[in-house]
């Protein structure tokens, strides 16, 4: 029988529940199976009672998945526990979304989708919904609200450029997710470099010194998490082209430019990736717009958002103070009305290189100390590619020796 998980910093974390193939079957596996299900009812007619009977049974089974040690107690692998809760956590807000959708969910005609839908809307269901997993932003489907989609670089219908050209995406993001990792545990190896952890913040230093370090890190750390979800994407691209035959438009860029944005609204409401975007609007938007209004709603689209990247923090058993996340993100959030009260007072939007100036310091004003929490629980040095891959590493080994 698996043993008691212990509790540290407010998160259970396991410690001899290993992951088996047994512990699969018995542990991750059901909540996968629930979100499917999930996945097919929201697809039908008629079902919101079985979704909402479904939905803590989806919920119970997926906090149970998250007993599971993903890392064979080994700290550096640390990073794979809170990826599985991560994803748990994404399971189970999904999961509500669904439970509680007003109208039943339709992906646009398309030759292939319209085949299977004349084999029976059950089958169709059932098909899309393997779709409807990977493409948290709505992609081809009637669901996403106010989505504004990035237009691709280079814009092809061939399966074969278009797996070329992610290849190479791939290939750079990697290498650049594993530039600015290592470049974060060479300025301070034995403080936030290693496993233990520590502040961004050396009073040894000279002030502005110091300053301008945490700043910097900071600034790895944010492109770190671009880089890394770039790769992630391109990668899984990939594989829905090639196996399941997915056509390019199927995939267009997650990102766009973030780094021309001229406002926070410009920022967190078409340039940063919108994964997130419909759960936000249903979990934290429409509660918040319906008690406070479309100021509220802003507000609680933020706040929750910051409840679960503080889920995520916490989620290596390292501990975290849950202020810091949900207050940068609801910081984020003041930031979008302020922006808004703005253009009221004044009649003109935020934008220009005034606009680009205000976006970055009020990002950085709140951020440094956002990543700071990253760097007390020990998240840098358990950050890598697959398998410990280190190609930055080489690439520079590789220049000396030559």
């Amino acid at each position: 029988m698996p043993s008691q998980a212990s509790v540290e910093g407010g998160f259970a974390v396991p410690r001899e529940i290993g992951l088996t193939s047994a512990t699969f079957l018995a542990y991750i596996l059901p909540p996968l199976v629930c979100q499917y299900l999930m996945g097919v009812l929201v697809q039908l007619n008629r079902t919101r009672f079985y979704r909402l009977a479904l939905l803590p049974v989806t919920v119970w089974l997926a906090w149970r998945a998250t007993l599971v040690d993903m890392s064979g107690g080994h700290p550096a692998k640390v990073q794979t526990n809170s990826m599985l809760i991560t994803q748990m956590s994404s399971l189970s807000t999904r999961s509500a979304v669904w439970a509680f959708a007003p109208v039943r969910y339709r992906r646009h005609s398309s030759t292939d989708n319209q085949n299977k839908a004349n084999l029976g809307s059950v089958y169709a269901a059932c098909w899309n919904t393997w779709d409807l997993l990977i493409n948290p932003r709505g992609i081809g489907w009637n669901w996403p609200r106010g989505l504004v989609v990035p237009k691709p670089t280079f814009e092809t219908d061939s399966r074969f450029i278009f797996v070329l050209l992610s290849a190479a995406g791939v290939a750079f993001h990697a290498l650049a997710f594993d530039a600015c990792v290592q470049s974060m545990r060479i300025l301070s190896p034995e403080t936030f470099g290693s496993l233990q952890g520590g502040s961004l913040f050396d009073q040894s230093l000279p002030p502005v010194l110091e300053l301008l370090r945490s700043v910097l890190v900071s600034l790895l750390g944010a492109s770190s998490a671009y880089f890394g979800l770039q790769y992630s994407y391109q990668l899984l691209a990939i594989v829905c082209v090639i196996l399941f035959h997915q056509h390019p438009s199927q995939w267009p860029p997650l990102f766009d430019s973030p780094w021309l944005s001229t406002s926070l609204s410009e920022l967190w409401g078409r340039r940063w990736h919108q994964m997130m975007r419909d759960m936000l609007l249903t979990l934290g938007g429409q509660p918040f717009d319906y008690m406070f209004g479309r100021l509220g709603s802003v507000l609680g689209v933020f706040l929750v958002s910051g409840i679960f990247h503080d889920i995520e923090l916490r989620s290596s058993g390292r501990g975290g103070n849950s202020v810091v996340p949900v207050g940068f993100w609801t910081m984020q959030g003041i930031g979008v009305i302020l922006e808004r009260v703005w253009k009221k007072v004044t009649g003109r939007s935020v934008g220009g290189v005034w606009g680009w100036m205000w976006m970055v310091g009020w990002l950085t004003f709140w951020g440094v100390p956002m990543v700071d929490e990253y760097a007390k629980v020990g998240r840098f040095a358990a950050l890598s590619l697959p398998g410990r891959f280190e190609p930055s590493l080489a690439l520079v080994r590789a220049f000396v020796r030559g």
